[in-house]
């Protein structure tokens, strides 16, 4: 990534974002934490945006639409947080994000957190999908993994699953 020129280059998905001050330390800096939750609101807008693409609308329950729709939900696995600059109270953030990668019962979501052209955090999220009737992981939903790959700008890649 070092040779990054363009960091919203291939994301489709780009929400806005005001750091609050409840969010910042007392010198004005985002709490390191506090950029997961941001990532988590850039996942929540990116599921809304491919409801509203499959659909033709979210629903008020987005949550509920999703997963009758696409019959499962994910779970944080593993986060990496590569942090670059920090950001700071009233910034106007951009949110960027797109699934890169599918597994048999896990993706891999991309998140780049900018302040205009700087890229402030880089962030790498896994997930795994579930049945929420039984709260057990799941392969992922076949609709899920078609929605995504026609919605991204760049398919996702698949991994080589062997059942």
């Amino acid at each position: 990534m070092a040779d990054m020129t363009d960091p919203l280059e291939g994301f489709r998905l780009i929400t806005p974002l005001r750091a609050r001050y409840a969010e910042c330390d007392l010198q004005g800096i985002v709490f390191n934490a506090q950029y997961l939750a941001f990532a988590d609101v850039g996942l929540t807008e990116y599921m809304r945006a491919l409801m509203v693409e499959q659909t033709g609308s979210a629903e008020r329950d987005m949550l509920h639409g999703f997963i009758g729709h696409f019959g499962g939900d994910n779970w944080v696995r593993h986060a990496d947080v590569d942090f670059r600059a920090p950001g700071k109270a009233d910034d106007l953030l951009d949110i960027a994000v797109r699934i890169t990668r599918f597994g048999r019962t896990s993706y891999t979501l991309l998140c780049h957190i900018l302040r205009g052209e700087e890229l402030l955090n880089v962030i790498t999220l896994t997930y795994v999908w579930f049945d929420p009737a039984t709260e057990q992981v799941a392969p992922i939903s076949q609709k899920f993994i078609d929605a995504v790959s026609e919605f991204e700008v760049i398919r996702p890649e698949r991994a080589v699953v062997s059942t």
